[in-house]
């Protein structure tokens, strides 16, 4: 249990290495949620092969039944299909800790699908710790509205000083507006993808490690299949030919870290319960904090509560690392 535990928090750093690349993209690069979500899901199938190999798992397909490939397409398509893009929205438009930070959500959520579907029992020590985890984003919000003008440098643009207040006062004020609802909106919506993804997974690969890769691997075919699909319908054949290497190079790294992570992440799932390794998913939102200081503070606007944030959720994080072993 304490194995899983300790995989979970090595997902959590490398989907937070995946949230600084991805912003860097849309900030850097120009790139749009679809563009990101398209190419970093289908990085994913040949990443994914690759594991399969390396971990030996090539002649294990046949330990996963019918309905365990089905459930793992499913999760595919809801985590890295749908929640993906919905989370790359947030992050575009609200930044990374805070997109981060609404996700937290998918914790009760999945943990309560997980005591209804699969007989999961969290102890009062877990649920000490699943607290501390959630209230610890609340510490790290800040409240202080940053200057709209403030993102001009980063898309490189060079209008007349002039012109600025004009253009604060007449269209800065709505937009901003329009941009958190659409976060917080799109934020949401993958936590609930996220929270969904852990049961179809566990009820797939459960007290099977020998196949984690096997279901990453799946989980990202049927993605794929699903946004290859998409690419059929008129409003959606524009997307290959936009791609271009300007942010191939950001989404390829992205593509690798959060393949990294989720791979981690079934191999979590296939050794530790839902209510222990979600909970410890949700440190993505102090190391995406921390990185984002270290690497994007430029696009990032950073408080001082972040270290209680980090503190309080390391705390909550030993307490279920304990809670786990004393099982």
């Amino acid at each position: 249990m304490i194995f899983g535990a300790l995989l979970a928090l090595a997902s959590a750093f490398s989907f937070s290495v995946n949230f600084i690349l991805v912003r860097r993209g849309f900030a850097d690069a120009g790139a749009t949620a679809a563009q990101g979500a398209f190419i970093t899901v289908l990085l994913g199938v040949p990443f994914g092969l690759v594991a399969v190999i390396v971990t030996g798992q090539l002649f294990n397909f046949g330990r996963i039944s019918p309905e365990g490939y089905l459930l793992l397409a499913a999760a595919g398509i809801v985590h890295f299909g749908i929640g993906r893009y919905c989370n790359y929205r947030g992050i575009a438009t609200i930044g990374a800790p805070r997109a981060a930070t609404i996700q937290a959500i998918a914790v009760p959520y999945s943990i309560v699908m997980a005591m209804l579907l699969l007989g999961e029992r969290p102890t009062l020590l877990m649920y000490v710790g699943i607290a501390l985890i959630l209230g610890s984003p609340a510490l790290m919000i800040d409240r202080r509205k940053r200057p709209a003008s403030s993102a001009a440098p980063s898309q490189g643009s060079a209008a007349p000083a002039s012109a600025a207040p004009a253009s604060a006062a007449t269209s800065a004020a709505p937009a901003v507006e329009m941009r958190m609802a659409e976060g917080y909106t799109f934020s949401l919506l993958a936590a609930a993808a996220y929270g969904t993804s852990p049961i179809l997974i566990r009820a797939a690969v459960e007290d099977a490690s020998d196949v984690a890769a096997i279901g990453t691997f799946v989980a990202y075919i049927g993605a794929s299949a699903m946004l290859l699909a998409m690419l059929a319908l008129p409003a959606q054949r524009h997307l290959v030919g936009t791609i271009n290497f300007r942010y191939m190079r950001l989404f390829g790294g992205a593509g690798l870290s959060v393949f990294m992570a989720q791979l981690l992440r079934f191999f979590a799932l296939s050794i530790a319960e839902v209510s222990i390794v979600n909970p410890l998913m949700r440190m993505i939102g102090v190391f995406t904090l921390i990185l984002s200081y270290l690497v994007n503070r430029r696009l990032e606007h950073i408080t001082l509560g972040v270290v209680l944030g980090v503190l309080v959720s390391f705390a909550g994080s030993a307490l279920l690392v304990v809670a786990a072993t004393g099982r």
